[in-house]
Parts: structure tokens; sequence; C-alpha cells
């Protein structure tokens, strides 16, 4: 067992059904995890958006899902309004949505090397994608960086939002915020700019450079890590593979490090 680990206390922004397989590395090496859900998920089913993309599926030549979320709400959606994918290309972003893809069935054709929009761009930029019809299911709060990279390789891209990401409800968290005012974790880790700024909101946290001063701070993927920059905080810690398995691994490297160098 990982000694300089054994006994650390890692907060994550994520609940504890969402991610207790994902961060057993850490909890099999002896730390102690802190599920602390910032953000809920508010599907959208009716959107005329969506009701019409659905309708009109069969016109689309590719679908590309870019979390977990928009896999499991989609497939929802497409089971009430029978509507078949089995006649596109499906590509995804990470190494999560391509097991929720696999876990119902739905057959990928693309996994970026990089689990990020730029590792999709790289991806289809290998491909002939003028005049290519592209649907992206996904968050109302998605970017803008990969349509905008598919359409500048040619591709028609339509991108509707199928799910809303609010703020939890503070009262829900109560007793994990009772324990952070007592007490604050070795590690945070933050899985999405929202997870970060929802974070700050709910608890309350004004003087960060304080708050944050003794603690190590992972960011799972460069658009978490330069939002928690912006604010003049240190970013330890951003794993190669931007999933929560990846900075689980990450996490446990950099304490082997230190210890190492100790």
């Amino acid at each position: 067992m990982n000694s300089s680990i054994k006994e650390k206390e890692i907060l994550i922004t994520k609940s504890k059904s969402e991610a207790e397989k994902s961060v057993r590395l850490l909890t099999d090496a002896g730390a102690k995890l802190i599920y602390f859900p910032t953000i809920k998920i508010i599907p959208i089913y009716n959107s005329p958006e969506l009701i019409d993309a659905g309708n009109n599926i069969d016109d689309f030549d590719y679908i590309i899902f870019t979390s977990v979320n928009s896999v499991d709400i989609f497939n929802k959606f497409a089971v009430q309004n029978n509507c078949d994918i089995t006649k596109l290309k499906v590509a995804v972003a990470g190494r999560s949505t391509y097991e929720s893809c696999n876990r119902l069935g739905i057959n990928v054709n693309i996994l970026p090397d990089e689990f990020s929009a730029k590792g999709l761009i790289r991806k289809f930029s290998q491909i002939n994608l003028i005049g290519i019809k592209i649907f992206i299911p996904g968050s109302s709060l998605s970017r803008d960086e990969l349509c905008i990279g598919l359409m500048e390789l040619g591709a028609k891209v339509k991108s509707v939002p199928i799910y809303n990401v609010v703020i939890n409800n503070s009262g829900e968290l109560q007793e994990e915020i009772s324990y952070l005012n007592i007490r604050k974790p070795d590690v945070f880790l933050f899985t999405s700019p929202s997870s970060f700024e929802h974070f700050l909101s709910i608890t309350g946290v004004e003087q960060l450079s304080d708050y944050f001063e003794r603690s190590i701070i992972a960011a799972i993927g460069t658009t978490t890590e330069n939002a928690i920059r912006k604010l003049n905080l240190i970013v330890n810690i951003v794993p190669q593979i931007f999933t929560v398995e990846g900075a689980s691994e990450a996490i446990l490297k950099y304490f082997n490090i230190t210890a190492n160098m100790a």
C-alpha cells in the first residue's frame, strides 16, 4: 500500500454513485474520498430541436456523444421515440463515454487518442467531411470548439442541447459543507469548469488563495485547468487521460513522486 497517500482526504465534485468505481484506485491505496456533487443534470426531452432531429435522424452521417450524460439521456429519448441510430457512425469524446455506449449496445466507430474536443477534431481531420452531416446531442453548456472545428473541416453540424447543467442545492450537501468548515481535504479533484465554479458558489469560498493554500488541486482536462488558473490558483495535477480514472492514476503518481523526492 502506498504510504504517501494512505489516509489522505480527496474531495471529488461528483456523487458517490457516479464516481465510486472510477476512484477505486485511490480507495484501494488507502485514500479517503469525500463526494461533493456540485451539479445536477436536468434532461431536455421535448424540445422542438431534439424532436426534429430525432424525426430526421437518417439525414445524418455521424452522431457524436461528448459525455456519459449525453449517451444515457439520448438513449432514453431514442427508445421513447423509436429513433434508430444504427445507420449512423458513432464518435465519442472519451473512454467513459465509449464504455457507456458499449453498455447500451451502441457500436462506436471513432474514439480519439486524446479525450477532448481537440482530439475528436484531430481524428475527424483524417476523414473527408465535405458535405457530411453530424449531429451532436449534448449539454446546454457545451462550448463551440467542437462544432467550429468540424465545420472548418467541411461538415454540416447540428448541435442540440439535451440536458441542462445546474448547480446542486446546498441544502443537500449540508453534512459535507459542515465537514469542510472543520477540516480541509488534502486534494481537490475538479471534473469540469462548472464543477469548480459551483463548488465556490455552494461553499461560499471567497479568499481562494488562502483556502487552497495547503491543498493540492487536480483538474480533469485543460479547459478545467484554465478555468482554475484564471483565478490565480495553482493546478498541481492534470491527467494525460481526461477521465476520473485517469485523474486517479495521476494523483497516485503525484504522491509517488513526492515521496521519492522527500
